[in-house]
């Protein structure tokens, strides 16, 4: 992405920006002890960059902190500014750890790892406009990408190369954070999207739809949580990352309490609107913490992470 992914925001579609560059003056993390809160930042806490705005999709941590899941540590959240850079804050230490799409940090490099992956299922898709039955119905069609870049642009990449189809049999097109919209008026004849975003809002929309995995098994490896490698065996990391666990299954088990811990970050869901729209956010975003014996995991899959970074090396992106 290299900061960017998108996102459906509160209010409407939106792209959500990841992020995260802080202030060059800001102290830098302390190293890890053996304390409880080691990896918290110079004010006791142990802050989670998230992508851009509040959103639903980000509910495990307005849960978790809601409730009190994250155990032993005070976490607070931190969401980015527009124009930052995606894990600029991590690495500065104004945060100590960020949700973000592995395949981000894996091109970022600068000795970041993935010490949870809360989508268990890849949530990145092809989305057609009509029918379609496998990624072989590209060929000759136009693909809306955001860019040539991030996540999108590398699942792009990865669908071609399942269906053995080069950017030669496909026009790719850059459409900007305008997935929804060129679909709906059907200025191309497929998107790259999200499973709990694109898809979701098109289908409000009565807009018919077909999706396509883009790779089986999958070769990227969706959102989680990353932080640097000198803070990924930290007492406090490894206690985001129970927490995280124990949120996943908390809102699972009563999606109207994230919902009401959402509302406290996002207002906006007080219109009626707006919350159908995060209900079927928050259905379609739990169905990716699943994993594939249905249960909810947090668990990274070391295979699927060799495939993401054997493929990204293949691609370039990736020295």
């Amino acid at each position: 992405m290299i900061g960017r992914r998108e996102l459906f925001l509160a209010g409407g579609a939106a792209t959500l920006l990841a992020a995260g560059c802080a202030d060059p003056d800001d102290p830098a993390a302390p190293s890890p002890t053996s304390s409880p809160t080691a990896g918290a930042s110079p004010n006791g806490k142990v802050t989670v960059g998230l992508t851009y705005i509040p959103n639903v999709q980000f509910c495990a941590f307005y849960l978790g902190i809601k409730e009190g899941l994250f155990d032993g540590v005070d976490v607070e959240v931190r969401h980015h500014g527009e124009q930052e850079d995606l894990f600029g804050a991590l690495i500065r230490g104004q945060e100590q750890i960020v949700f973000a799409s592995a395949d981000e940090a894996v091109v970022a490099g600068q000795g970041l790892t993935t010490v949870a992956t809360s989508y268990q299922q890849y949530p990145v898709e092809v989305l057609f406009l009509g029918e379609a039955t496998s990624l072989d119905d590209l060929r000759g069609k136009t693909l809306g990408i955001p860019g040539r870049f991030g996540t999108s642009y590398y699942a792009a990449l990865v669908a071609l190369d399942s269906a053995g189809l080069t950017e030669d049999d496909v026009e790719l097109q850059d459409i900007g954070f305008t997935q929804v919209s060129a679909m709906a008026t059907a200025k191309v004849d497929a998107i790259i999207g999200f499973a709990n975003n694109e898809y979701v809002q098109l289908q409000l929309m009565d807009i018919p739809v077909s999706t396509v995995p883009i790779a089986d098994p999958p070769v990227l490896v969706g959102a989680g949580l990353i932080t640097t490698q000198e803070l990924s065996q930290d007492p406090a990391t490894k206690a985001v990352v129970e927490g995280l666990l124990a949120a996943e299954r908390r809102a699972i088990e009563d999606p109207q309490a994230a919902l009401v811990a959402t509302q406290e970050f996002v207002p906006a869901l007080a219109d009626p609107t707006q919350m159908e729209m995060a209900e079927r956010v928050l259905e379609a975003t739990s169905k990716l913490w699943l994993d594939d014996a249905g249960e909810v995991s947090v668990d990274v899959d070391q295979a699927a992470m060799q495939r993401m970074e054997a493929f990204l090396t293949a691609q370039g992106f990736v020295a």
